[in-house]
């Protein structure tokens, strides 16, 4: 009777815990004096956001999903660093969980590739749209009620526990913004290849990837911190690189020729921040890229022989080709390799079949991938 009690007591604390301060589900690794990574905590949350103080003012990279979720954090941030003068703010890509706090920031520039106001348009329409916005709000009232039902499984673990309720609070605080409305800021500064930002003593250079996990994929790199932030090009490692279904082959070459800048020796890279996992390697980047070259040269070859799509797929396949990457038996990332693999299948059976109008014409080479727009 006793342990009943006890444990009828340690349940109603974790409910109770649930509606705790925000700021006690934000984790903060420091990665230098000038380079902090800020992300929420949840049971698959973590989203990087990487804020760097320089003498020109503060910059964050991506700002979460909202702007209640990326207030507390914030905050955390200009405490950290004692100011609070934002200069600027980067989209890595327009996803919601990267940009859904832009307003947050309103005397800063924000800075984006040229395709991010379009992409930001599903998240504005999940706004305007009741059945949408009505049917996300269902979603996460069911998955808050399963969270708070699991709660006494781990009641005894104090880090598990941690992480549910940041999860919870999490989404008590997006479907709060999401019943009120929230306004989603595009960039103010928009650039179409590269762009680089001069912090006095720092410099970003920012790199457009091309057509993959979204349309506006950017890197930045900070050589003075020796620091990469890959945004959705790298999520997390083990994750299996996307071809698209609005990738080109012009975008494929563009893949290489951004991750060729950086896979050199005398590229100094100490840090690799990726979307959604811990902070990554150098090496992690090598993967990558021959991930993609050797997928294109595969695919190419396969087709030139006469294989099927179904020979290629099993010529190709991910465990025996590429073991730096896992498709897992579920959730978002499952069938990634497929799919990459089926829609360069396509882009390439695509190319070899020119338009009437280029018929008989000379074909030119596709134009450099690497302009440099600052």
């Amino acid at each position: 009777m006793i342990g009943v009690i006890h444990m009828g007591m340690v349940v109603q604390m974790l409910l109770v815990g649930a509606g705790r301060s925000p700021d006690e589900f934000i984790n903060i690794e420091k990665l230098s004096n000038r380079v902090i990574l800020a992300y929420w905590v949840g049971t698959d949350r973590r989203c990087n956001l990487t804020a760097i103080q320089s003498q020109k003012g503060l910059v964050i990279i991506d700002t979460e999903m909202s702007p209640r979720i990326m207030a507390p954090i914030k905050a955390r941030i200009e405490r950290i660093f004692g100011r609070s003068d934002w200069t600027y703010v980067i989209n890595t890509h327009a996803h919601d969980n990267h940009a859904g706090g832009n307003s947050l920031f309103p005397g800063a520039t924000i800075v984006g590739h040229d395709n991010v106001a379009a992409e930001m348009q599903p998240w504005v329409r999940r706004q305007t749209e009741p059945e949408w916005k009505n049917r996300v709000l269902a979603q996460a009232n069911q998955l808050i009620g399963n969270l708070r039902a699991y709660l006494p499984q781990v009641a005894r673990n104090r880090g598990q526990t941690r992480i549910i309720q940041g999860e919870i609070k999490f989404w008590e605080l997006h479907m709060q913004d999401l019943r009120e409305g929230y306004p989603l800021v595009p960039p103010t500064l928009t650039f179409a290849d590269r762009h680089t930002i001069d912090l006095g003593g720092l410099t970003l250079e920012l790199f457009y990837f091309g057509k993959g996990h979204s349309n506006c994929d950017i890197l930045i790199y900070v050589p003075q911190e020796r620091l990469l932030v890959t945004g959705g090009v790298i999520y997390q490692r083990a994750c299996v690189p996307e071809v698209a279904e609005e990738t080109t082959l012009q975008d494929v070459h563009r893949f290489l020729a951004v991750l060729d800048r950086f896979v050199p020796a005398e590229v100094k890279i100490d840090h690799v921040v990726p979307g959604h996992s811990v902070p990554l390697e150098k090496k992690d980047l090598l993967a990558v890229r021959d991930y993609y070259q050797r997928m294109l040269v595969g695919v190419q070859a396969a087709q030139q022989e006469g294989l099927t799509l179904e020979q290629t797929m099993s010529r190709l396949a991910l465990k025996t080709n590429f073991p730096a990457f896992r498709d897992p038996p579920a959730g978002w990332s499952h069938g990634f390799h497929e799919r990459s693999l089926k829609n360069l299948w396509r882009i390439l059976k695509e190319e070899q079949q020119p338009s009437k109008a280029e018929s008989g014409k000379t074909a030119s080479p596709p134009p450099s991938p690497m302009v440099d727009h600052k």
